[in-house]
């Protein structure tokens, strides 16, 4: 952007979506077994894992206080959604999981780093400049700046990276909306 850039901008740049972090549990704002857990990541913007992410029994969610390793997963400007690396903070039954270990594997080996994707908008989040594609049978969000394209709009992506852990493609925009 140009001088100064907005929080969400800047926020992206400080924990870019995909990367590890190391953060401490906060606390329950809406109590233990509730929303999730927020996430103290030494930023001035706080971390939130939801509760989807967390084991079903309350007691067995981490304590106040219990450091960890997350993957950012998404920015919304006032926080930044995390994924808890550490197994005994998240849920075991892998609710939520996207698929197998075999398609994933043949996912990426089809679509490896640097690869460039042609995918189809389905939406735009334009609160959290993000827009969700679709290629194939996969569908992945993608963060922008500027303006974003129209639903229904065919975009080239290029793959930035591979979540093993959330099993998500980081995907950037190869044009200059990125």
């Amino acid at each position: 952007m140009d001088m100064a850039e907005d929080e969400l901008t800047a926020v992206r740049r400080r924990l870019p979506r995909g990367t590890r972090v190391k953060g401490r549990v906060a606390g329950y704002p809406v109590g233990l077994g509730r929303a999730g857990l927020a996430v103290d990541l030494g930023d001035p913007v706080p971390g939130w894992v939801d509760v989807l992410q967390l084991p079903r029994e309350p007691s067995l969610w981490p304590p106040v206080g219990r450091s960890g390793f997350f993957e950012v997963l998404q920015h919304r400007g006032h926080e930044v959604r995390l994924f808890p690396l550490d197994a005994g903070m998240r849920d075991r039954d892998n609710r939520g999981r996207r698929c197998t270990g075999p398609e994933w594997a043949e996912l990426t080996r089809r679509r490896p780093v640097g690869a460039r994707i042609d995918a189809t908008v389905e939406y735009v989040y334009t609160s959290n400049r993000e827009y969700h594609v679709r290629f194939g049978d996969w569908h992945e969000t993608v963060e922008y700046e500027g303006s974003p394209p129209d639903v229904g709009t065919r975009v080239t992506l290029t793959v930035e990276r591979q979540s093993e852990w959330t099993r998500t493609l980081i995907l950037r925009p190869c044009d200059s909306r990125s």
